[in-house]
């Protein structure tokens, strides 16, 4: 069971653009330490819905760090570790994008999504975070705060960690196994839930909501291969680069029209070695 990992939550004034975030190391199961900073977009625009969640806005952030100035704050969070988010495919989105905008090397760290693994696990009649702490009661104050957030989906990555580990037990021991945890769990069926017994897998959303081009050839991998891990993690891969296209994975002797059309989208180019960084095989 995973029990060393950074529960973390951005805060966006419009599209992918950081406005705030929180985060909560855990070790061992407990809180270790935590981060919350206000960052400067860079953006003038402030979708008026966002601020209206939450609440922050342009004359807030104005004179605050942009991600670039609050990344060597940030890095000693993410670099090397397990990144649990909710709806984790949109909270990395925003850090790709960010460290992409700002030529920051990519960090090694592995993904998790308690969204995903909420939706495995138990059938509820809604998977918000606010839904889910209030369902495994994980006491929550401050909905759409960065931090507070990220607090609650750490402790809820914990309490659904220990759901599939009992359930795991039982598989192995069979249905009589005792377990006051998954008790507690039967107890709300009153609650229109059920336990999903069958889907025990990891989710990983490591690139959900990024665009993917690979051309040439690799070492490590076979293009087939490539193109299964990016969409095992969430990702999609196209055949042509546009400007909506966030990677460009080139091996040796990749096309030039890609890399030229890379170049004039800015589309970020990644090489072999950056792309195993990215999946922590390296």
């Amino acid at each position: 069971m995973i029990e060393d990992f950074v529960a973390f939550d951005f805060e966006t004034a419009s599209g992918k653009n950081p406005c705030s975030l929180g985060m909560v190391e855990y070790k061992n199961g407990k809180k270790y330490r935590e981060f919350y900073e206000l960052i400067n977009p860079e953006v003038a625009y402030f979708n008026p819905f966002a601020v209206q969640i939450h609440g922050i806005r342009y004359e807030d952030v104005q004179h605050e760090k942009n991600f670039a100035e609050r990344w060597e704050e940030m890095s000693s969070f993410i670099e090397g570790k397990t990144l649990v988010a909710h709806n984790a495919k949109f909270d990395n989105s925003v850090l790709l994008y960010s460290l992409q905008r700002y030529g920051i090397e990519l960090p090694q760290f592995n993904s998790f999504c308690t969204l995903q693994r909420a939706r495995k696990l138990v059938r509820l009649p809604s998977y918000k975070l606010s839904s889910l702490a209030n369902f495994f009661e994980v006491p929550q104050f401050h909905h759409h705060n960065a931090l507070e957030d990220a607090f609650v989906c750490g402790e809820l990555f914990l309490k659904l960690n220990r759901l599939e580990q009992e359930l795991q037990l039982q598989q192995e021991h069979g249905v009589e196994f005792p377990s006051s945890y998954l008790d507690w769990i039967a107890e709300k069926q009153g609650q229109n839930v059920q336990i999903r017994r069958k889907a025990l897998a990891s989710f990983s959303q490591l690139f959900g909501g990024l665009r993917f081009v690979i051309s040439g050839n690799f070492q490590n991998f076979s293009r087939t291969e490539m193109q299964k891990i990016i969409t095992q993690n969430g990702g999609r891969v196209t055949g042509s680069v546009s400007g909506l296209t966030n990677y460009l994975v080139c091996g040796t002797e990749p096309g030039q029209a890609k890399l030229g059309k890379a170049r004039s989208t800015g589309t970020r180019v990644l090489s072999e070695n950056d792309f195993l960084k990215i999946l922590r095989v390296l």
